[in-house]
């Protein structure tokens, strides 16, 4: 699998609203960093359920991605959400980056997490912002 291919599986996933789906993504000792400062969910069940937690607080994600940039193993790419509060209806935006290191089988094994939100609003990427 090539990491375009990977991060539009990621992509079908979010919005499938799959954590498990998203959880087969990443080797079965992976490392998943949301930030640099919190502990790393590690392995395929502590994944799921970061993923589970986090789709109960969103409803009809928008989300994009740009062009992820490709060395070796190595690969990032920006992105950017729109988030609904299921409660509320509330909009979120978010707008990060993600670095990420596979495996040889195409799997993710290292996926560091970087993000800004813009709470109570809905707005998409800027023109030529995702490319």
């Amino acid at each position: 699998m090539n990491v375009q291919d990977w991060i539009d599986r990621l992509q079908a996933r979010w919005k499938a609203r799959d954590p498990e789906a998203i959880a087969a993504l990443f080797t079965e000792d992976a490392s998943y960093h949301q930030g640099p400062f919190g502990t790393p969910h590690v392995g395929h069940d502590a994944i799921a359920k970061h993923w589970t937690a986090t789709l109960s607080h969103q409803k009809d994600p928008a989300v994009w991605f740009g062009t992820p940039i490709v060395s070796a193993e190595r690969a990032s790419v920006e992105w950017w959400c729109i988030l609904y509060d299921p409660a509320t209806g509330t909009p979120r935006s978010a707008a990060g980056c993600l670095a990420l290191r596979f495996a040889e089988d195409g799997r993710c094994a290292l996926f560091k997490e970087y993000w800004h939100g813009a709470p109570e609003a809905a707005l998409e990427p800027a023109e030529g912002w995702l490319r």
